[in-house]
């Protein structure tokens, strides 16, 4: 069923639940304004008539809120089908004629990307470039951001490109099985609360929002072919690598590895997303974005975790792509099931690993996700 639908759904059982529970609290103030009604004459008269108006209005006022809820539901919700089918139709000729020209569009944003691969003065531009393109991004997404606020929420995209790495012996540094699961867990979260589908970035890859979660597979996975250095494989201080032959290695790696797309990551159109599974990241830390880059690391390590049973570390891809798109930790309520929450303050009690299979995005992480540089309709 379209995300659409069920979010309709939601909603209307939502505004059920308001309307019995506001003609209850009306028969509830209705009670007990005849209690303390006073019992002599004319003072009983006018209370009694008091309370019987102001319970009329009550439930007058719980019946035409609850006839605007159910309205405005479905209106948002037709709205949200119809955008639905137009992003479906529109989507599909704009993928085929990208699956066509984004080559050649890739190639000129590839020779761009070599430039930005420039050690410290690469940094720099790209940093510069990546800042314009989402203060760009986000002016243009306020529109889309208030209807979205107002329960209209068509399917937007996510496109992203896993990388694993070799070692210095040829070893990979996760299991492609692993990855495929860490990202399923993504690509669930990401739908199921926020309208975004998880896609690879490669040619006449069509979708549309009147379908579910989308299936992780090999398919999406890319392998280095080539052993990486210690210091690529073992990130650790990320700025300060940015500036350095780090950064410069991963730019090179991100343009040949996920060399399709590039002349999105240029724009700030749906930028891909190059997801790095490495060795290691910083201490006790299983994955590490910086927001202004179009990459991320995850430690090889954490797709372990369907042999090992180390739950905790589940989350962590999504963690990280949900970081590039604008969200910080979060903390509320010490919440352990949200998908920013980390260990420590925001897991007082350690039970961040207990939900890690079914963490959640709020509400206003949802619409700060649809309005990233990396998230679009096309």
């Amino acid at each position: 069923m379209p995300r659409c639908i069920e979010w309709g759904e939601e909603r209307h059982q939502e505004c059920e639940r308001t309307e019995d529970q506001g003609y209850n609290e009306c028969a509830r103030e209705e009670d007990r304004g005849y209690a303390d009604c006073c019992t002599w004459w004319p003072c009983n008269w006018l209370c009694d008539a008091w309370v019987w108006i102001s319970n009329v209005v009550c439930v007058s006022w719980t019946w035409m809120s609850n006839v605007v809820c159910v309205s405005w539901t479905w209106i948002s919700t037709a709205a949200c089908v119809a955008w639905d089918f137009v992003v479906t139709i529109v989507s599909a000729i704009l993928t085929t004629i990208e699956s066509i020209l984004g080559w050649i569009l890739s190639g000129v944003a590839a020779i761009i990307e070599l430039i930005l691969s420039i050690p410290g003065l690469g940094t720099v531009l790209r940093w510069l470039l990546n800042l314009v393109t989402f203060l760009v991004v986000s002016m243009v997404a306020v529109g889309d951001l208030i209807l979205g606020a107002v329960g209209i929420r068509p399917e937007k995209t996510l496109r992203i490109c896993p990388v694993i790495l070799r070692d210095e012996n040829g070893e990979q540094t996760a299991e492609v099985e692993g990855v495929v699961a860490v990202l399923q867990l993504a690509a669930d979260v990401f739908k199921r609360d926020a309208n975004i589908r998880l896609i690879p970035s490669r040619p006449f890859n069509y979708s549309t929002g009147f379908e579910g979660a989308p299936q992780v597979d090999e398919s999406w996975i890319h392998i280095d072919s080539r052993s990486s250095p210690t210091e690529v494989l073992d990130a650790g201080d990320s700025v300060a690598n940015e500036f350095g032959i780090v950064g410069s290695i991963l730019q090179m790696k991100m343009t040949s590895l996920c060399f399709y797309g590039a002349w999105r990551r240029i724009t700030g159109f749906g930028a891909p997303i190059t997801v790095f599974f490495i060795r290691n990241t910083l201490p006790n830390s299983s994955g590490r974005s910086l927001w202004i880059t179009d990459y991320v690391f995850v430690n090889g390590n954490t797709t372990e975790i369907f042999t090992s049973g180390l739950q905790r570390n589940a989350r962590t891809a999504a963690h990280e792509i949900a970081h590039s798109c604008s969200l910080w930790h979060e903390c509320i309520d010490n919440d352990p099931t949200n998908l920013m929450g980390v260990s420590g303050s925001c897991d007082p009690v350690g039970t961040l690993a207990a939900d890690t299979d079914n963490p959640i995005l709020y509400d206003w992480q949802a619409l700060l996700m649809r309005g990233s540089k990396h998230v679009s309709y096309f």
